[in-house]
């Protein structure tokens, strides 16, 4: 029988949770987060936002969490609509 290991780095743990107190209508958004220079394993981060106080689409989501909540995070993006499919 062959026996398979990942490697240490491929692994991924369980992140920081953010909260919204007071939230009317919250949803959960787990977000995976890598930093290659830090030697760490990947991560899930979970972030609570209100939807009551959010856009209707998921970009609007990662632009609150990133001016909102958590500052560190960045992701990429190529258009507002969302139809570009990149």
């Amino acid at each position: 029988m062959a026996e398979f290991t990942l490697p240490k780095n491929s692994k991924v743990g369980v992140g920081k949770t953010h909260k919204t107190p007071g939230a009317a209508k919250p949803k959960n958004f787990s977000i995976y987060r890598w930093n290659p220079d830090d030697g760490e394993n990947p991560r899930m981060d979970t972030y609570e936002l209100d939807l009551d106080k959010c856009g209707p689409m998921v970009l609007d989501a990662l632009v609150k969490i990133k001016n909102e909540v958590d500052t560190t995070l960045t992701f990429r993006r190529s258009c507002r609509e969302g139809i570009c499919g990149s």
